[in-house]
C-alpha cells in the first residue's frame, strides 16, 4: 500500500533515511564553521550574461545578502508556505534568493530562462504563486520585464535590476527594525526538513509539464548520494554548469556545497572554453558534463592538451547513454573518471561510480541495481530505494536477465506525488507505492550475476534535446490548431551534439503546402520556449498508427534518418 505523508515521515525518520536539516540549517553551519572563507563565485563571463561585474563572496558576505534578501521579501508580505516562481541563470545571487527563501519557509518554484510567456501562465495557473523573481538583462537582451503581462494577479515582483513596477533587489535596504521583525518571525514560525522546498517542473512520464515538490528531506537523500559518487571532502570547490533548477544542480551541486562547506562555482550558459578555463583556474575537484560534451573533447585532443585538468578528481555524465570508448579513454590516457549518472526530479536515481564498477566499459553501460534484495552496494542511497522491473504489456515483475522493462522505485528519495495532479499520479504511482520512471531497463547478463541494469529507452516518447525534456503531446496539442494542418505528431530524431532535435510530421489537405518557417511562426505566436522548436517537417499522406489508433511515434523517426 501507499504510504500516508505521515506515515513515509515517520518511517524515514525513525530507520534515519531522514533528518531535520534544511537547506537554511546547512549554511548557518557552513558559516558557523568557515565565515570568511570564500564560498561561493560567479561565471568569470557574468558580464555578458547579465551585464553586471562578477562576484566572488565568503559565507560571511552570503549572509548579509540572504539576510538583506529575506528581510525585502517578509516587508512585502511573503509569508510561510507562499510560492515564488524564480527565472534567474547561474549567478550568485541564484542560491542566496534559495537560502533566503528557505529561512521564511517559502516555496521556491524554479524555472528554465528559456521559458516563455507560454509555460510561465501554465505555471502561473498551476501554482498561484505570490510573486515572480527575475533579472533585468539576460544575454544583452530585457528579460523581466517581457512577462509582467502574465502576471495578473497582484503578484510581486522582483528583479535583479531597476525595472518599472519591480521591487530592485539590489537597491533595497531595509531598517534594523524590519530585520529584528524578520528574525522574530522566522524564529516564531520555524521550517522544518518536511516542510517543501521546492517544486521543480518536468515533463515526467505523463508527457505534459508537472509540478515535482520535494521537501528538505528529499533532497538531502539525493544531495549524499552525488556526494558519495563524487567522492567530495571538506573544502572542495564545485563547478555548476547546468541550469540549478532540477535534480542534477540542486542535488548535486547546491545542497553538496554545504554538506562539505566548500566552494560553489557558478557557470551559464555553457560554454566550453569559459567551462575549462573555469576547472583549471578555479581547482574545481568535480564538475558535470554531457555526454555529447566528453565525446567531442575526446576527439578534439587538441583542446584538452591546452587546459590543466589535474585538479579534476572526477566527473559526472548524463542524460544519454555513455560511450565505453569515452569513458575509458578518459580513465586510461587522461587519468580521469567518469561517473555514470541517471536520475529524475521525482527521485529515480542510479549511480554507477568507479568505487562500485572500476571497469570503465562496465561503468559505461550498466548501474548497480540498487535497492534489490541479496545486493550490497556502498553508495548510500542503494539502502533507502527499492527498484524492480516490471514487463510494460503484463505489468508482471522481470528476473530475467536482458528482457526490457519499466524502472519502478520506491523509497526515501521519491517525492509524494506531482503538485495538484491527482489523476496523473494515479497513472505514475503502482498499487504498492512504487514510481513508475517511464524509463526501459534490462536486467545484465548471467556472466555479471545479474548485479547491474542496462538502459534500453523510454517507454514514453519524450524528447530530451540538450539535457531538456519536449513532450511530443504538448507540442501535438498546440499544432493541431494550425489552419493548414489535418493532422500532426512530434517526434525526436537523432542528433550527435544535442542527443536528440524536434521533427514535426504532418497530414495536410490535398494541394496544401506547409513549410517549416510556418510551423516555426505559428509557435511563435504562442510564446512557447525556443529549445522546443522543431528543426525539420516531413509532410505524409497518412500517420502511422497502431490498431487502437495511436500514432507510432518511433515509426516517425526513420523519416529523419
Amino acid at each position: 500500500m501507499i504510504l500516508t505523508e505521515k506515515n513515509r515521515i515517520d518511517a524515514f525518520t525513525d530507520q534515519g533515511w531522514w533528518g531535520k536539516d534544511t537547506l537554511y540549517s546547512l549554511f548557518q553551519d557552513s558559516l558557523i564553521a568557515c565565515k570568511d572563507q570564500e564560498a561561493l563565485v560567479d561565471p568569470k563571463n557574468r558580464n555578458d550574461i547579465t551585464g553586471d561585474d562578477p562576484k566572488r563572496l565568503s559565507f560571511k558576505e552570503i549572509d548579509e545578502i540572504v539576510e538583506r534578501y529575506a528581510c525585502i521579501f517578509f516587508e512585502h508580505g511573503l509569508r510561510k508556505d507562499d510560492i515564488v516562481i524564480i527565472q534567474l541563470p547561474n549567478v550568485v545571487e541564484l542560491p542566496i534568493v534559495y537560502l533566503a527563501l528557505s529561512k521564511l519557509g517559502i516555496i521556491s518554484s524554479p524555472v528554465p530562462m528559456q521559458y516563455g510567456a507560454y509555460e510561465i501562465t501554465s505555471i502561473i495557473a498551476e501554482t498561484k504563486p505570490k510573486a515572480y523573481i527575475s533579472v533585468k538583462n539576460f544575454n544583452g537582451n530585457a528579460h523581466a520585464e517581457q512577462f509582467q503581462s502574465v502576471f495578473n494577479n497582484n503578484e510581486l515582483m522582483f528583479a535583479l535590476g531597476n525595472i518599472n513596477n519591480f521591487i530592485d533587489l539590489n537597491d533595497c535596504y531595509p531598517s534594523r527594525e524590519l530585520y529584528e521583525s524578520q528574525n522574530s518571525y522566522a524564529k516564531d514560525n520555524p521550517i522544518t526538513a518536511n516542510d517543501i522546498f521546492t517544486i521543480c517542473w518536468t515533463s515526467g512520464t505523463t508527457g505534459t509539464p508537472k509540478g515535482v515538490p520535494r521537501s528538505h528531506n528529499l533532497w538531502l537523500p539525493m544531495a549524499k548520494a552525488a556526494a558519495f559518487v563524487s567522492e567530495t571532502k571538506e573544502g572542495d570547490t564545485l563547478l555548476n554548469p547546468f541550469p540549478m533548477i532540477n535534480m542534477a544542480s540542486i542535488g548535486g551541486f547546491l545542497y553538496n556545497w554545504l554538506l562539505c562547506k566548500g566552494k560553489l562555482v557558478q557557470h551559464h550558459p555553457f560554454d566550453l572554453n569559459v567551462y575549462l578555463t573555469q576547472i583549471s583556474t578555479e581547482s574545481i575537484k568535480y564538475t558535470i558534463a554531457p555526454p555529447a560534451i566528453m565525446n567531442m573533447l575526446l576527439n578534439n585532443p587538441a583542446i584538452l592538451d591546452q587546459q590543466d585538468l589535474s585538479s579534476l578528481r572526477c566527473i559526472g555524465c548524463g542524460g544519454a547513454p555513455l560511450s565505453e570508448w569515452m569513458v575509458e579513454t578518459f580513465q586510461n590516457k587522461y587519468d580521469l573518471t567518469v561517473q555514470n549518472i541517471f536520475g529524475s526530479n521525482e527521485g529515480a536515481t542510479l549511480l554507477s561510480s568507479r568505487n562500485e564498477i572500476d571497469d570503465p566499459n562496465l561503468r559505461a553501460k550498466y548501474f548497480p541495481r540498487f535497492g534489490v534484495d541479496g545486493l550490497n552496494w556502498s553508495n548510500p542511497v542503494s539502502k533507502i530505494v527499492k527498484t524492480k522491473l516490471v514487463s510494460v504489456e503484463t505489468n508482471e515483475e522481470i528476473f530475467e536477465p536482458e528482457k526490457p522493462g519499466e524502472l519502478l522505485i520506491s523509497g526515501a528519495t521519491v517525492f509524494d506525488g506531482y503538485w495538484n495532479a491527482p489523476e496523473a499520479n494515479a497513472e505514475v504511482f503502482d498499487e504498492d507505492g512504487y514510481f513508475r520512471t517511464g524509463d526501459l531497463f534490462e536486467i545484465s547478463p548471467e556472466d555479471t550475476e545479474k548485479k547491474y541494469y542496462k538502459f534500453r529507452g523510454r517507454c514514453k516518447d519524450l524528447i530530451i534535446r540538450g539535457g531538456m525534456n519536449i513532450s511530443p503531446e504538448e507540442l501535438d496539442n498546440l499544432l493541431s490548431s494550425h489552419p493548414k494542418i489535418i493532422e500532426v505528431a512530434v517526434t525526436g530524431y537523432d542528433d550527435e551534439i544535442l542527443g536528440e532535435k524536434v521533427g514535426v510530421v504532418a497530414v495536410v489537405p490535398e494541394g496544401e503546402i506547409l513549410t517549416l518557417s510556418e510551423v516555426i511562426e505559428f509557435l511563435e505566436d504562442k510564446q512557447i520556449a525556443k529549445y522546443k522548436m522543431p528543426e525539420d517537417l516531413r509532410v505524409i499522406d497518412v500517420l502511422p498508427k497502431n490498431p487502437v489508433g495511436k500514432v507510432l511515434r518511433r515509426e516517425l523517426k526513420n523519416l529523419f534518418n
